[in-house]
């Protein structure tokens, strides 16, 4: 991995949470948590590595993938016209057999430093996320837009330093958001528009400073916000993880 997108880890949790954190793989199987995470399989031809979306579209690829540059010289494959003027549906797996392989990798535009990644246009310093268009500095996601410092997220357009995040639009600063817009500095948050500093807000628009739908003033709010940022911290220290997340902390289980 380089270091390029470890210095945006770095610098990505340290906004976030007042700390900069550990190495970025250490928390990977918590940043993967509830992001379709690109397949990897073996390419059909060469044995290496191809990077495969997470789509219903791929998925009955695998065994007939190659990487995204071997494309280049298999494509010259081609029947000779006797072939040709034998050829009839029954026939056609069997004949095609050689040229019927399919890179799932589409690379275009100018790009840097993309790492692991499979599917992307114009973006720079990327690590094992999928669909990049546009982005910088994003790891184990899908499907970011005109976006950077993004991490662990899924559809997530137009915004930046956000950590797990999900199908949003225009958001800074924000900790597990979903379904949300024109959000920033926001922590656990849903369906919201229009929210800054605030957490656990659900449905609501133009609030700040809010807890719960509820504003309760920039000094209450930093006091409360500070007590969190430290449960996070320490959860991330000490187990790699939070175990909750906009997907569950609503979620009351009785003990």
């Amino acid at each position: 991995m380089g270091k390029e997108i470890e210095k945006a880890w770095q610098a990505a949790t340290q906004v976030m949470f007042g700390k900069s954190l550990g190495k970025l793989e250490h928390y990977e199987a918590w940043l993967k948590r509830d992001v379709p995470s690109q397949i990897v399989a073996k390419s059909a031809i060469s044995g290496k590595n191809v990077y495969i979306p997470n789509f219903v579209f791929y998925a009955a690829t695998q065994g007939q993938c190659i990487t995204f540059d071997e494309t280049f010289e298999w494509g010259k494959k081609r029947l000779d016209k006797a072939e040709v003027k034998r050829l009839q549906l029954a026939n056609a797996a069997k004949k095609l057999g050689e040229m019927r392989y399919f890179s799932p990798e589409v690379i275009s535009g100018e790009n840097v430093g993309m790492e692991e990644c499979g599917v992307y246009f114009n973006s720079n310093y990327c690590f094992r996320s999928s669909a990049m268009a546009w982005d910088k500095y994003c790891a184990y996601s899908m499907w970011p837009r005109n976006s950077e410092y993004i991490f662990g997220s899924a559809w997530v357009f137009s915004s930046s330093f956000c950590i797990k995040c999900h199908h949003s639009e225009n958001l800074t600063r924000c900790f597990e958001i979903s379904n949300s817009t024109n959000c920033a500095d926001c922590y656990f948050c849903h369906n919201c528009e229009n929210v800054r500093d605030s957490m656990f807000c659900f449905n609501a628009k133009n609030l700040r400073h809010a807890i719960g739908n509820v504003e309760i003033g920039k000094d209450e709010y930093a006091r409360i916000k500070k007590r969190v940022l430290a449960d996070i911290v320490r959860g991330l220290e000490e187990h790699g993880e939070v175990k909750f997340s906009i997907y569950n902390i609503a979620c009351y289980k009785k003990e």
